[in-house]
């Protein structure tokens, strides 16, 4: 097995403190405060931090530190007008698919870990069984583009998903009743009734971060 290396290492605390809102849009570190946080020098947090940068995760600025990058309305209103689109698309589709025992399996093990989370009320292990969910479906379609676009906007899709969670405390059972019977339409070969109840679950979460 790969050691992880100390830039991997900064990276990795450092964007899962992002996701999760540990550290949250504005927030300002510096690089000392960076190092006395993280326990490393400063070569193996500049990397990370450019790295996240690119991501636009946060905004860094050599020598000074970074800054947790604010999500605008506008990329709100863009960011699920996309996700209606290319995710009613593919839940239309996928319900004329036949499917295999391999997928189905997987899906039935991600809902059982959704309603786990909804008994258990945890915000951030449902978000990331969610946010799997969504990108399954994807991989399921097998288009390289869409698939390849999903995979890039996995950090914006869970981080959304947290903060409509956190904004609205009923959601997360909602939100998994929608999950759940999404995949029944689709099973069942419902294909507009699916992309109808995929668009209106992503609304709502619209909706939500815009109120």
């Amino acid at each position: 097995m790969t050691a992880v290396t100390l830039k991997e290492k900064a990276y990795i605390e450092l964007r899962k403190s992002i996701l999760t809102g540990e550290l949250k849009p504005g927030d300002f570190l510096t690089e000392r405060m960076l190092v006395e946080m993280l326990g490393m020098s400063r070569t193996p947090i500049r990397s990370a931090l450019e790295r996240l940068d690119v991501e636009g995760l946060a905004k860094y600025t050599p020598n000074k530190g970074l800054v947790v990058t604010e999500v605008s309305l506008t990329q709100v209103i863009e960011f699920f007008d996309f996700r209606v689109a290319i995710e009613g698309h593919i839940a239309k589709r996928l319900a004329a698919r036949a499917w295999n025992e391999a997928d189905l399996a997987w899906f039935e093990d991600n809902l059982r870990e959704q309603r786990a989370c909804v008994e258990a009320n945890d915000h951030a292990r449902f978000t990331e069984a969610d946010t799997a969910f969504h990108k399954k479906l994807a991989d399921v379609y097998d288009n390289s583009e869409i698939a390849r676009t999903m995979e890039r906007l996995q950090d914006m899709l869970y981080r959304m998903a947290l903060r409509v969670l956190r904004k609205d405390l009923n959601r997360i059972r909602s939100s998994y009743d929608d999950h759940r019977r999404i995949f029944e339409l689709i099973r069942e070969g419902r294909g507009v009734e699916a992309a109808a109840r995929m668009e209106e679950h992503l609304e709502y979460g619209k909706r939500i971060l815009l109120s």
